[in-house]
């Protein structure tokens, strides 16, 4: 039986075209997570424009939307408004660590105020439509912060609890605590979902075996390093010369829908330079090659210079 694993939601990465491109070459991914949209009862959305939002997603898809919010009324507004489209699960984004987010007590920044979190999910679960599920991290600062939140979040009938095992402060940096994890995993009522530095197929096996009664795990960076973790985790295995040309076929899909959905070159460029951050990682020699790419600013050169990794490149993965 496949595994359940999600895609991570990541600001301004798992856009509509990497997960189109993902889900075509790879698969794999049970549900994907859609990266966070604003929901306040100061902006309320029009439907159709959360429907214009997603039309062109890959209708074979389970995409799970989030939502970033510290009111009940906004939240509830966006994801019954998204329930109406179709999708019965949405996601409270309570994971978010950087301080623009966190200063205005959004994401992370709702982590020391678990009366907070109480007062919104009291008011919004007996008339939200689609099932909730919650991201989070350990804490703000400290990892036992996450403690009087599990007593909230068990007093509600939540569809599982996604755990990033940091707090906000470390944003990504330093290990995540897997072992602290293993030791309150098990206090939540609901099913629970690991997320955090998934990067080998192994990692997951491990976790499977040492933290037993898991849903799934959750996916971000190690979809971008190593995109053939979903299939790996799930038996699927290549020789060498299959994972280049499959990676290759990925990546250029996704590299001419970038570039047609871009306004400008330099937008383009921007953006597929922050892609190649990651995937960099997938190469030996990777920080030479990305290197090289990001001294390029003429489309066509970047283009060529890409080519020439995948035809010479040697995968770490």
């Amino acid at each position: 039986m496949p595994h359940f694993l999600q895609l991570a939601p990541m600001q301004a990465l798992t856009d509509i075209p990497f997960m189109n491109a993902y889900h075509k070459h790879f698969g794999g991914f049970t549900e994907m997570m859609a990266p966070y949209i604003m929901a306040s009862s100061n902006s309320p959305i029009k439907t159709q424009k959360l429907q214009k939002h997603f039309s062109q997603l890959n209708k074979e898809i389970i995409l799970v939307p989030q939502l970033l919010s510290n009111d009940a009324e906004g939240f509830v507004h966006f994801a019954n408004a998204l329930f109406h489209l179709g999708y019965t699960k949405v996601n409270w984004n309570l994971g978010c660590p950087y301080p623009a987010v966190t200063n205005k007590l959004r994401g992370s920044g709702l982590l020391p105020f678990p009366e907070k979190i109480d007062s919104v999910l009291n008011k919004m679960v007996p008339v939200l439509k689609p099932e909730l599920s919650i991201k989070l991290r350990l804490g703000m600062q400290t990892n036992h912060e996450i403690l009087p939140i599990i007593e909230v979040l068990n007093q509600y009938p939540i569809a599982e609890t996604i755990i990033h095992p940091r707090t906000a402060n470390q944003l990504y940096q330093g290990a995540a605590d897997v072992a602290y994890f293993g030791s309150i995993y098990q206090k939540l009522t609901m099913p629970v979902i690991y997320n955090g530095d998934l990067l080998h197929a192994s990692q997951v096996f491990e976790l499977e075996q040492n933290y037993p009664g898991l849903k799934g795990y959750m996916i971000g960076r190690g979809a971008f390093i190593n995109p053939f973790i979903t299939n790996q985790i799930n038996g699927i295995e290549w020789s060498e010369a299959e994972k280049l040309e499959r990676y290759r076929n990925f990546y250029f899909d996704l590299h001419l829908q970038c570039q047609n959905r871009s306004s400008n070159s330099s937008g383009f460029l921007n953006h597929i330079k922050e892609l190649w951050v990651l995937f960099s990682k997938s190469f030996q020699n990777g920080e030479q090659h990305f290197n090289t790419l990001k001294s390029i600013n003429r489309p066509n050169e970047f283009l060529n210079a890409a080519v020439v990794i995948f035809n010479t490149g040697k995968l770490v993965y």
